[in-house]
């Protein structure tokens, strides 16, 4: 297993944490050998080198929202991706990590790996435990959207969110 990502088998015995841990390990595995014939859902060009994302158990319409987006507006893609970036640091944190981002009424797990996110839709039986776990770390974004008023804690930044919006 690579070393930037040995967290995957830290968790505790509270409940539902051995369901996420197996989860999390599913996903590390599976990304971890995703074979030279896999591609990519979405691939696209950054200033330091081209992204691929590879994305499973993913609703079609959620996939096809940013899908949509990289095919008719690649500049604001871009600008969503650079926005996602500052406001998920830790994912990207020495070119591996890990986030949970709850998006479209679902969990989703991202793993990055250099220049490879792997995207995974997180099962309800295991997304509280991967949620608290995320907020203890920091490593979680809600997209409801965060306000001068608001007090949810790892809201998405109104940045985010309009360009999320268009």
């Amino acid at each position: 297993m690579h070393p930037g990502l040995w967290m995957f088998g830290n968790f505790d015995s509270t409940k539902g944490s051995i369901e996420a841990d197996e989860f999390l390990s599913k996903c590390t595995k599976h990304f971890l050998n995703l074979g030279a014939d896999s591609a990519p859902t979405l691939h696209f060009p950054t200033k330091t080198g081209a992204i691929s994302v590879f994305v499973f158990e993913q609703n079609a319409a959620t996939l096809g929202f940013f899908s949509g987006i990289l095919a008719s507006d690649s500049a604001r893609f871009r600008r969503m991706a650079e926005a996602y970036a500052r406001a998920q640091p830790n994912l990207m944190k020495g070119g591996t990590g890990w986030a949970i981002t709850r998006f479209a009424g679902a969990e989703h797990l991202s793993l990055q790996l250099g220049s490879e996110i792997y995207v995974c839709r997180v099962p309800k039986d295991v997304s509280r435990p991967l949620v608290c776990r995320a907020k203890s770390e920091q490593r979680f974004l809600d997209c409801s959207v965060e306000t001068a008023d608001s007090n949810v804690q790892g809201a998405m930044p109104l940045a985010l969110a309009q360009t999320l919006a268009g």
